[in-house]
């Protein structure tokens, strides 16, 4: 039996790809061979109706289901960056998909970094339970092995995800409203709304108008003020909170992406699926899986604004995703 222990998932894009990685395993011969692990947060996919356990999403409780369960396993998967709280004497993997872990013990005195620091710990404590480290891309691999949790031969680049869900269907390109942007994302501090809401601003300063779609919840109630005040004065900023991204990235032009931290970039991909072009940050994560319509300095915002002005004057070219999917590589993997 394989255990597939997501227990600290829950939401956001670590969620999606878990539900991907479920839909494929239980679509594999071997299928009955896997066991899963799971958060009460986590909306289970209905089609898995038996091997799979809910238990509180507690280090005690976890650590009470590895030592209980010891010796029942011949491979373990660790879908949520911690790796097994015990040696269990088989082969264990873990993936690795929060950069801002890696980020910490460099800003661990800054506020926004202390409670992932503390998260690194736990991560370095545990680290000689796991065989291997999963993660989605080359620079993942580079950051893991220069903090010396694992060398090159530990570090697996495996990129999976659903390479069909926003394929098709989609507007031409030509046929969308012209002047429309989207960011798809949580407010937390990497997603860095505060310079991409000054940007909208100066353009605004600019007599420039054009729409800017966000996802903008209750968690940051700062931000949705800051979208109100600049819609008093004449901006288009929309504020969804939630919407299923499929509905913009088949009728919008562009995805704009300011995030400072990203482990994968899953939306560059899912943009560049659905036909969008794509404004990102010049950062290493957005060319491990793409190359860019149009890159722009993420901390300044007249970088932003110009890249919004030359992708509305300009024919910018359609991003081209270098990354590819391997979810198939990695099921092969676990049940071999």
């Amino acid at each position: 039996m394989i255990l597939i222990d997501a227990l600290y998932i829950n939401k956001g894009g670590g969620a999606v790809l878990l539900q991907y990685l479920i839909e494929k395993i239980l679509a594999h011969s071997k299928r009955e061979q896997f066991f899963f692990l799971l958060d009460p947060r986590f909306q289970r996919p209905a089609q898995l109706d038996r091997n799979y356990l809910v238990i509180p999403n507690s280090m005690k409780d976890r650590l009470k289901f590895y030592k209980q369960n010891r010796g029942k396993y011949t491979k373990v998967f660790c879908f949520a960056n911690t790796p097994p709280p015990i040696n269990m004497g088989v082969p264990a993997y873990t993936y690795f998909h929060n950069q801002k872990l890696l980020e910490a013990p460099k800003r661990k005195f800054t506020k926004m970094y202390f409670k992932q620091y503390l998260k690194y710990l736990v991560v370095k404590r545990f680290n000689m339970n796991t065989d291997y480290y999963i993660v989605q891309t080359p620079h993942m691999a580079s950051e893991l092995t220069a903090l010396g949790l694992k060398d090159n031969a530990h570090c697996l680049s495996i990129p999976f995800y659903d390479n069909k869900k926003y394929s098709g269907g989609y507007k031409p390109f030509d046929q969308r409203v012209k002047d429309e942007f989207v960011f798809i994302s949580n407010p937390s501090p990497q997603k860095n709304y505060p310079t991409l809401l000054d940007a909208w601003e100066y353009l605004l300063s600019q007599g420039q108008t054009p729409k800017l779609h966000v996802t903008i919840d209750n968690t940051a109630p700062q931000f949705i003020a800051r979208v109100n005040e600049l819609n008093a004065r004449g901006a288009r900023i929309v504020n969804h909170v939630y919407v299923d991204p499929r509905a913009l990235y088949f009728t919008c032009p562009y995805l704009i992406f300011p995030s400072i931290i990203e482990s994968f970039g899953l939306p560059l991909i899912e943009a560049a699926d659905s036909g969008m072009k794509v404004l990102a940050s010049n950062l290493p994560y957005v060319y491990d899986v793409v190359k860019p319509s149009l890159a722009f300095e993420p901390y300044d915002k007249l970088s932003i604004a110009d890249a919004v002005m030359k992708a509305l004057s300009t024919d910018l070219p359609f991003p081209e995703v270098v990354t590819r999917n391997e979810a198939d590589k990695l099921v092969d993997l676990l049940s071999g």
